[in-house]
């Protein structure tokens, strides 16, 4: 005698980035579907970050017979779910549990081509439920198809940043960029996991980072000059940005000069302002 066992979605978490999605000034969000579905193509969130669940969440997870499974865009968890109904869980979850992931950066880089102000002190949280020591502006996580794009709206206070990481194992508590913390009942219906009667609901929660945009500075070390776009420019990993001489900077540069877009690698903040340097 055989029997298959079964598993329900129980949610998913997407993030995207738009310094790998956009090409050039043409935005993901503004791209044709098969357009999209070209650049996710060579998307992988492993190129910048690296998301596993905490030592506490992964216990919970055998607890609740359910499965952490990564994907190129995120990462999903499964739960085991009765032969009789595949809403329904096998073994009975408690609405207020909670499941923590971490987010911690594998490209050095991150904070060059990303639209944040970055902090040792604090923590970006994403989450369906306040935390108490957080003010009533608190913005909870977007839904996949939310037109939001992660802000540092989402860095949370030091108080709680201290909460948070205290309850990290000592192993856990270096370098943490972020926290996704997701119970199965939020404080919005919109973010719930299951439904009042417990059955899944199987949100996609999204995480979207948008690109950084600087102003592009051309350094000519030979004649001694220095100019700088009028305004400031997206940074992309693909595409191309046009240079126009006459009309990108003050006063206008010669319409034959060439004008290369900048990598990621030399950018500088003055003021509130970010540079990126290009050396002609």
């Amino acid at each position: 005698m055989s029997f298959a066992v079964t598993y329900g979605l129980l949610f998913e978490v997407t993030l995207l980035h738009n310094y790998f999605l956009n090409s050039g000034e043409e935005t993901f969000a503004s791209m044709s579907t098969s357009g999209k579905q070209k650049m996710l193509q060579s998307f992988n969130t492993d190129s910048f970050a690296a998301i596993t669940p905490t030592l506490e969440t992964n216990t919970v997870l055998k607890n609740y017979k359910m499965v952490y499974k990564k994907t190129k865009t995120g990462f999903s968890v499964y739960i085991k779910v009765k032969e009789t109904d595949e809403l329904d869980p096998f073994i009975k979850v408690p609405k207020d549990l909670n499941l923590n992931f971490l987010i911690k950066l594998n490209d050095y880089q991150f904070e060059n081509y990303t639209n944040l102000d970055f902090t040792s002190t604090q923590v970006y949280l994403f989450s369906n439920v306040k935390p108490l020591t957080e003010p009533v502006s608190f913005e909870y996580i977007p839904k996949i198809n939310d037109n939001k794009l992660i802000s540092n709206t989402y860095l949370v206070s030091e108080e709680t940043t201290a909460h948070l990481i205290s309850i990290l194992q000592p192993s856990e508590q270096q370098n943490v960029f972020g926290l996704i913390s997701l119970t199965l009942q939020g404080d919005n219906s919109s973010g719930n996991i299951v439904n009042n009667s417990e059955k899944l609901l199987s949100p996609n929660f999204k995480i979207h980072f948008d690109n950084r945009k600087t102003l592009w500075k051309y350094i000519n070390r030979k004649a001694g000059t220095e100019i700088k776009t009028n305004a400031a420019k997206p940074l992309t990993q693909s595409g191309f940005v046009e240079i126009d001489p006459l009309t990108d900077f003050t006063p206008s540069q010669p319409a034959e000069n060439q004008y290369p877009n900048p990598s990621v690698k030399s950018i500088t903040k003055i003021n509130s302002d970010y540079y990126s340097e290009i050396f002609i």
